[in-house]
């Protein structure tokens, strides 16, 4: 159960902030700030030690002065006896001390003693031996002879004072342990909101480039270093918008200006056609004049149309309608057509579904799916009209058993003017797919392909209602 508890914890955890430059900068820091601290550490106790040992001998150098000073030093008698009423006097920790005469006797000690085989005259490790610390480099003692030939031993025992000491550097390893700590957290929350304000510039960049021409980069009131680029890029985009604007109100004008005189024209050559005198070879010079200037004509209409859609200039209203009823409308309505080329046109939708937007404008593109379909696979003998969920979308699908679109040319295939895989034997100006795109980013909405394998699935994927 902890196990899984911990799973849960870690799936949830999000460690991506420690990829960050921030935070690794603050990583190192911190490691070479620790790796300094404890040679600091490590060197202070070492001195530590070392003036701890020289304090200890001068205090026992010090005493034995004083001892002389006092004239204490001479006999072992009057030795003894001051240092039973030093003893009597002081409280606390008292050093370690031993009397030995000549002979080797013991004739005082402070502390346990362990009996000599020997004599051990003016040897320190012997008489420290006396009193159990024999090798013992924590113990640091002196050996003074007296006048009378007795040795006087005082020795201290330092441990206690070193542990004293440790607590120094273990406290100061600590403050700097919870220190790093300190600096590691509030560097993670300024690596996090770093994190956090790159992928808010990435998402709005991939939105961007989606065709979310509205969208913008996140700007917050502090002033960091990624406010200005923010900034930056907001004033690029801009710039682009600007300047994407101006080419589609340039394209709209032009057709809109050419669209006039080309009607007089289309008008006249009408006009002309009409007339009884001409010959059989001038009549069909005039249709097929007549013929090209609708064609021409029609691709103005369509250049103009894409350009208020992606503008959203055109007149579109939103609200819920039945995509069961749409995909049966545009069956009843190119149902001829079909017959015509001997294909079947079928809807798989059993129940009905709401959908949300702007219905006319999604019969126009569905109308140009199904007419790509019926002009490029019609004779294979079916096209397939149902909705799907797909991606997350709820998609409205067309399906044919054509020769379909190579994966590799699908961000092509709705550019403007774009014409896959055209022998000459199809008319078409490239502008079906773009239209359609058009459509559905005006809806919020996506446009995809899939292969039928064989064949092409076109998904035109909107939002629910």
């Amino acid at each position: 159960m902890k196990l899984h508890q911990w799973q849960a914890i870690l799936a949830n955890y999000d460690p991506a902030f420690l990829s960050t430059s921030n935070f690794r900068q603050a990583i190192t820091i911190a490691y070479l700030f620790m790796m300094m601290m404890l040679g600091c550490i490590v060197g202070v106790s070492v001195l530590s030690e070392s003036l701890l040992r020289t304090h200890v001998h001068d205090i026992i150098t010090n005493d034995i002065y004083s001892y002389s000073a006092k004239s204490r030093l001479k006999t072992s008698e009057s030795l003894v006896d001051f240092l039973r009423q030093e003893r009597d006097e002081q409280s606390g920790e008292l050093p370690m001390v031993m009397v030995l005469a000549a002979d080797g006797a013991l004739i005082y000690h402070n502390a346990p003693v362990t009996p000599a085989r020997g004599h051990c005259g003016m040897d320190i490790e012997c008489l420290k031996g006396l009193l159990g610390v024999a090798g013992s480099n924590q113990v640091i003692a002196l050996a003074v002879r007296l006048d009378d030939g007795a040795t006087f031993f005082r020795a201290y025992n330092i441990v206690p004072m070193m542990e004293r000491l440790r607590t120094i550097p273990l406290v100061a390893g600590a403050g700097v342990f919870i220190l790093l700590m300190c600096c590691l957290l509030v560097s993670s929350r300024f690596s996090q909101r770093n994190l956090n304000s790159v992928r808010q510039i990435r998402e709005a960049l991939r939105r961007y480039s989606t065709g979310e021409q509205h969208v913008r980069m996140p700007v917050s009131p502090w002033g960091n270093d990624f406010d200005g680029l923010c900034t930056d890029i907001n004033q690029n985009l801009e710039r682009i918008d600007r300047l994407m604007n101006q080419v589609r109100s340039t394209a709209g004008h032009v057709a809109h200006e050419l669209r006039t005189p080309l009607t007089h024209l289309q008008n006249r050559l009408f006009s002309l056609g009409e007339r009884d005198d001409l010959s059989g070879s001038v009549r069909r010079e005039i249709d097929a004049a007549t013929t090209e200037v609708q064609d021409v004509l029609a691709l103005f209409r369509n250049v103009m149309r894409i350009g208020e859609i992606e503008s959203g200039r055109c007149v579109h209203q939103f609200e819920q309608f039945s995509a069961q009823d749409l995909l049966n409308d545009l069956a009843e309505y190119y149902q001829p057509l079909a017959e015509e080329k001997q294909c079947l046109l079928a809807v798989e939708l059993k129940a009905s579904m709401p959908l949300f937007g702007d219905r006319a404008l999604v019969f126009q593109a569905m109308a140009n799916l199904i007419e790509n379909s019926l002009k490029y696979a019609a004779e294979r003998g079916r096209i397939t009209l149902s909705v799907q969920l797909y991606r997350g979308w709820l998609a409205l699908v067309v399906a044919d058993l054509g020769p379909g679109i190579a994966p590799d040319l699908y961000p092509r295939a709705t550019e403007r003017f774009e014409r896959l895989g055209q022998d000459g034997t199809h008319s078409g100006f490239g502008l079906g797919l773009s239209l359609v795109k058009a459509i559905a980013e005006l809806h919020h909405g996506k446009l995809y392909f899939g292969s039928a394998d064989p064949g092409l699935v076109v998904y035109l994927c909107l939002n629910r209602s």
